[in-house]
């Protein structure tokens, strides 16, 4: 069984960082990718008009190539359903999973924005619901994770928001409640995904870390200045696991 190679990034933030991720995607040569990921934050203040020419740009780029993309803090509720009908060719993963077939690996994804530890101000303010879905959120996010497993010969847990502090080292101790949740860092221990991949911490310096045997990549533009080139590999546990069902569809 083969390898899937994917190419992540969070925090485009729009025109903000735009001549970065151009010169960044430009920039790559001898890798094409299976599969790419948006990591939320990809366009700035609500603004759905710039998801235009990223998107342009990275077709443009790896035409045919499936992209998958999770909601940021800047990717605001009520701009979503824009969002999605805009562009109905990115497979938008909010709460919810997918599984491609990506190289003979059927790989399966399950995106999020992620959990608070502790609300900023302006939600506290505007948006205090938002308490009990970050509470509740990981508890669904594992629910997704293990059943998505089942038919997968490997998993890919995608989130805006932190899911461990271990890559957020970089910024202020004091920031960390306000960047992720250690909740999803149970959650990830739990359920064993090969890989996951978040954004959001742009002064992080650590990128890269293994909670347990499991993969953590900081895919934040500002923190990479550049793409994330990311190998999954197949489960030997996930692969005879899958070779035990029937009627499993990609």
């Amino acid at each position: 069984m083969g390898v899937a190679r994917m190419l992540a990034v969070g925090d485009i933030h729009g025109k903000r960082y735009f001549s970065l991720f151009i010169a960044s995607l430009r920039s790559i040569i001898g890798f094409h990718p299976d599969v790419f990921v948006l990591a939320g934050d990809i366009i700035d203040e609500g603004r759905v008009e710039d998801l235009d020419v990223i998107l342009e740009e990275i077709q443009g780029k790896f035409p045919g190539v499936p992209i998958i993309a999770v909601f940021g803090n800047e990717e605001y509720h009520e701009v979503e359903h824009s969002l999605i009908k805009s562009h109905p060719e990115v497979i938008w993963l909010n709460d919810s999973p997918a599984i491609l077939k990506l190289n003979e690996l059927r790989v399966g994804f399950v995106g999020t924005r992620g959990a608070l530890e502790k609300l900023t101000y302006w939600q506290r303010r505007h948006k205090p619901e938002l308490k009990l879905i970050y509470e509740e959120r990981p508890n669904l996010v594992r629910d997704l994770m293990t059943e998505i497993k089942k038919y997968s010969d490997a998993l890919v847990f995608i989130s805006h928001y932190a899911p461990t502090f271990l890559t957020v080292k970089g910024e202020p101790k004091k920031l960390y409640p306000y960047m992720g949740s250690r909740e999803m860092e149970r959650v990830i221990r739990e359920t064993k995904p090969n890989i996951v991949i978040h954004a959001h911490a742009h002064n992080a310096r650590v990128v890269e870390a293994r909670l347990d045997s499991i993969q953590i990549f900081n895919v934040s533009l500002p923190a990479r200045k550049g793409l994330t080139q990311i190998e999954i590999k197949p489960s030997k546990i996930l692969r005879e696991a899958v070779g035990g069902l029937s009627g499993v569809t990609s």
